[in-house]
């Protein structure tokens, strides 16, 4: 049998590992930090690139290039096209242009959703 000293060393490494536990899930990602710090014309493909969606299902747009900074609403389909201009880690930072309506959208996808081809207006440095 336990007795109160025990109780209470118990519930005091409960509550700090508790605590802990908290403390990490609220250290999240902040996009908006990331994305400013790895967005920009440095370590560009010049020319960008062309690529196309594979895979299966929606690739989603990311704001950030990490997997926390989804953006659920916006995303590409396999066979989809478009422009890489930055590889970072296993991301790559993109615009989509919609075929229909001319609107373009930029973020990064993950970089396995996508087959990289030829550059965008000739020959460059990669």
């Amino acid at each position: 049998m336990l007795n109160d000293a025990s109780v209470m060393t118990i519930r005091v490494v409960f509550a700090l590992c508790a605590s802990l536990a908290a403390s990490y899930s609220v250290a999240a990602v902040d996009c908006a930090k990331l994305g400013e710090s790895t967005g920009g014309p440095d370590d560009n493909f010049r020319p960008p690139v062309m690529a196309t969606v594979t895979g299966t299902g929606r690739a989603y747009f990311h704001s950030a290039p990490d997997s926390k900074c989804i953006n659920k609403r916006l995303f590409i389909i396999p066979g989809d096209n478009v422009t890489v201009y930055k590889p970072y880690k296993n991301w790559y930072q993109v615009m989509y242009v919609n075929d229909k309506t001319g609107e373009d959208f930029e973020g990064w996808i993950e970089d396995r959703r996508l087959r990289l081809g030829g550059t965008v207006g000739g020959d460059g440095d990669q």
